[in-house]
């Protein structure tokens, strides 16, 4: 509970009060339709809605409060108003007054790609809230998603697990304005954001920012891949930087995996049996699991706990269809992340079909069509049975790859899950892929919505014979 109210907030913002400053606020939200009784709604104008307009459904969901522009449009009665200059702004400044509230440490963690497995794994093995241990849901982690997460953080937080996610150079700095770090994870450095960024060297300048902000006598945590791209902005770092390289440690080793479990032994933590499905999962568990034992967590604890790692959501979270395995790693897309899921579906062990649906990555720039051609060589390399390709990237993917197995081009997932409904036997292995715009979570609802029209329409013709 943010346990404020609408005085404290103005003071902390600086706004103009409409309302009675006594007015009490749980949370802060930005969706109108997640609006709870006693919320402040903040009315963020953005490229495709404004919340200003949702003033009256916040309202009837019960805000207490909203947080607004001057310039907005009428303002419907009952509800207090917090007017600011820059709403967007104001949230920040919100949530720097409550990071200040809290006696928690920090742990940032930034990356091309892994972020929230990482944040995820980490909160975990720390033990989670039960151990006063707080990380946002989902990926918050821009100049809107990072002061919600610290927004949402309890009073008593010990620890807070925070994302740090940008596609332009300076973000990062708004970032770490808001909530500095006591110590950094950077998870790796990778084209992403390119459109943004401009070149994998911007990449690792703007991520090094991380590194920078922690302060002395304490750590920045990376692999030797990160280490190599970040080396030389290092030098003037205050923070000890540890470089792992888990997966080729003397000390670990991978004795069996099969479909979603592999089983490792450690010379410190001995037999483990992770629910994980791809060797980079592990390496993001192994540092977590480093980083936990950091803080105060035991052997005995991060050993039962790594038992019950579950990834995120679209994050190569297995599942079966009919008797069909659905590798679902369609949140989000780059060229790293692409190549990894790609050898993962390469080395499921099946007697069925290998099937990719990968869809655009966005935010590449001048570089998308020559990085898109690469996903489709790496589809080839992975002995992949069947490419279908979804949206504007997805003709540059089946560019390098129709040659030589059988592709489909599609506009969209809907049209991918028509082609699925009557081409899935049991035991093929179904890959999903893309950046997050392109929706292809959707496949899967598409293929179900199909097959059980195709199985009515069967019921009512052979109704119709008899």
């Amino acid at each position: 509970m943010l346990d404020l109210n609408t005085a404290h907030v103005a003071s902390a913002v600086g706004a103009i009060l409409h309302g009675s400053g006594s007015t009490p606020l749980r949370r802060v939200v930005i969706d109108s339709r997640a609006v709870q009784p006693g919320d402040l709604f903040v009315a963020l104008r953005g490229a495709r809605t404004d919340g200003h307009l949702h003033l009256r459904q916040a309202q009837e969901k019960g805000a207490a409060a909203a947080l607004v522009l001057p310039d907005g449009p009428e303002r419907p009665a009952g509800l207090d108003y917090l007017v600011v200059p820059d709403t967007l702004a104001a949230l920040g400044a919100l949530a720097r007054f409550h990071f200040g509230r809290l006696q928690a440490r920090v742990i940032g963690i930034t990356g091309s790609v892994g972020k929230t497995t990482a944040k995820d794994f980490l909160a975990h093995l720390l033990g989670g809230p039960q151990h006063k241990v707080f990380a946002a849901p989902a990926s918050y982690n821009s100049e809107i998603g990072l002061p919600l997460a610290i927004l949402a953080a309890p009073l008593d937080t010990r620890l807070l697990v925070l994302e740090y996610g940008v596609n332009a150079p300076g973000e990062m700095d708004v970032l770490i304005d808001i909530a500095r770090p006591h110590q950094a994870w950077i998870t790796a450095i990778a084209a992403a954001h390119l459109e943004g960024l401009g070149d994998l060297q911007a990449v690792a300048t703007e991520k090094s920012k991380l590194g920078a902000a922690v302060r002395e006598q304490s750590r920045v945590w990376m692999d030797r891949g990160c280490w190599e791209k970040v080396e030389e902005h290092a030098a003037s770092w205050q923070a000890d930087v540890v470089v792992l390289d888990p997966m080729v440690d003397a000390d670990f080793k991978i004795i069996d995996a099969t479909p979603g479990a592999m089983r490792c032994e450690h010379q410190r933590w001995g037999s483990l049996l992770l629910p994980l499905s791809a060797r980079h999962q592990v390496a993001t568990a192994l540092v977590a699991a480093r980083i936990a034992m950091e803080h105060g967590a035991s052997v005995a604890e991060v050993r039962e706990r790594m038992s019950s790692l579950q990834p995120p959501s679209g994050r190569l979270t297995i599942s079966e269809l009919e008797q069909v395995t659905v590798i679902d790693d369609a949140y989000n897309a780059n060229p790293a992340s692409m190549h990894a899921a790609l050898e993962l579906l390469g080395s499921w062990p099946t007697s069925g079909r290998r099937i990719a649906v990968l869809g655009t990555m966005k935010e590449l720039g001048p570089a998308a069509e020559v990085l898109h051609r690469q996903v489709g060589c790496q589809v080839v390399e992975n002995g992949i049975d069947l490419l279908i390709s979804v949206g504007s990237g997805g003709p540059w993917i089946a560019a390098s790859a129709h040659h030589h197995l059988e592709t489909r081009v599609v506009d969209d997932s809907g049209a991918a899950a028509a082609i699925l409904a009557g081409y899935l036997k049991p035991e093929d292995v179904l890959l999903l892929k893309a950046s997050r715009s392109e929706s292809l979570e959707r496949v899967i609802l598409g293929i179900q919505s199909s097959r059980s029209q195709q199985g009515a329409e069967r019921s009512s013709n052979e109704g119709m014979e008899a």
